[in-house]
């Protein structure tokens, strides 16, 4: 200690001059006294209760393993018993997953009934063509619709009770019945385009009808319109010798590019009818038109493939047919046999009827052999197809 005034000397003497410590007590005293203090409290262990949850853990575990051994000694005990609840399961599963597929189908089955093709009672074969004995009490309307100016004919069978009632008891021709009724239909519900009814006025002359346009019709506006327009108006009215196509003062209408209008004649179309599909996801056969051929055989050949975007083929693929044609007929032999319950039953139907329809767009008959069975679905293989009065069936949409 720097600058420090203590000696050893002095704090010796200091020392010496501090009070003699004495202890009288016995050593038994002092022995009692220390003895008799009271312990010290110990610190809890906070580690205590973390110790008690992992043993608590450790213990299910243990109970659990256990178990679980147990069941797997009793089920390899018990093989029989085990496999017989498995196949009960499984059994129970595919029996529910087939009772909801066939609900499925049946459901799908119902609804496509209940607006496309939907008049047919149950028992009856399956068609999508309106036929002459299955008219019965009831009235053939056919209109043409269309789509992305594609048309397609379909067909309506009105109750007999609601025509009489319109036109007093007489049969409704074509044009009639296009007059009462073009309006009501829901083009757009049925997937097609609003089309109907034409712009303008009919007026009935002698040998047909004349449509009087007024100036700013547009069924001329390109050459897809004008096709879509001479295409409807011979697929609808069906029974029309020839329909004119006037200005409003009666005289010859002209079209931007084709000049006065001839007038529209229905005639054999010889094309082949392919199927088509609308927006609403239904399938119709449609003529193809602008596209003919120059024989029926070939125009059957051509329904092996899709000649656009638009028109599909009606004979599925791999299927092989042979065409043949005489002066009336049209044979048609599946090369390697088929059997058409092996196909889709619409797919099949549309099949054999875009041959008649196609056979009889050139005037003929068609004849189907190759088929493992000359019956099915109400169809007569030995006999020639019968030709349908309309194609496309849909569902009345009046009550």
């Amino acid at each position: 200690m720097p600058n420090s005034k203590w000696t050893d000397d002095s704090i010796e003497d200091l020392l010496k001059d501090f009070p003699a410590i004495k202890d009288n007590r016995s050593k038994e005293e002092v022995y009692n006294r220390l003895a008799h203090n009271e312990k010290v409290q110990k610190r809890p262990k906070k580690w205590l209760p973390l110790l008690v949850a992992a043993l608590g853990f450790i213990t299910v575990g243990i109970l659990v393993a256990t178990i679980i051994s147990q069941n797997g000694i009793d089920t390899a005990q018990n093989p029989q018993e085990s496999t017989e609840d498995s196949a009960a399961t499984s059994e129970a599963e595919d029996q529910a997953q087939e009772e909801a597929a066939g609900f499925s189908e049946t459901e799908d089955s119902e609804a496509e009934e209940s607006g496309q093709f939907s008049s047919a009672q149950v028992d009856a074969p399956l068609r999508t063509a309106v036929y002459e004995d299955s008219i019965g009490d009831q009235t053939l309307m056919t209109i043409g619709l269309t789509e992305n100016a594609y048309v397609v004919p379909v067909s309506f069978l009105i109750p007999r009770d609601q025509t009489e009632s319109a036109f007093g008891g007489e049969t409704p021709s074509s044009f009639d019945l296009y007059q009462e009724y073009a309006g009501d239909i829901d083009e757009e519900l049925l997937g097609f385009d609003e089309y109907h009814p034409y712009i303008g006025r009919f007026e009935e002359i002698t040998g047909g009808i004349r449509h009087l346009l007024p100036q700013d019709h547009q069924y001329d506006l390109a050459s897809a319109s004008m096709g879509v327009y001479f295409n409807t108006l011979t697929e609808t009215f069906t029974d029309v010798e020839q329909i004119e196509v006037a200005n409003e003062d009666g005289s010859a209408a002209e079209f931007s590019e084709i000049g006065p209008v001839e007038p529209v004649v229905a005639m054999e179309e010889n094309v082949a009818y392919y199927s088509f599909e609308s927006s609403t996801g239904d399938v119709y056969l449609a003529p193809g038109y602008d596209m003919p051929f120059t024989a029926a055989s070939e125009a059957i050949r051509a329904l092996a493939e899709s000649p656009n975007d638009f028109y599909g083929a009606t004979i599925p693929q791999n299927i092989e047919v042979r065409v043949s044609e005489t002066a009336d007929l049209v044979q048609v032999q599946f090369e390697d046999g088929l059997d058409l319950s092996s196909l889709d039953p619409l797919e099949a139907v549309r099949m054999i009827e875009s041959f008649a329809l196609t056979a009889d767009a050139f005037g003929k008959k068609v004849e189907v052999d190759g088929l493992h069975s000359e019956t099915w679905n109400g169809f007569d293989f030995s006999q020639p197809l019968p030709i349908p009065a309309a194609p496309n069936l849909l569902e009345w949409p009046l009550q």
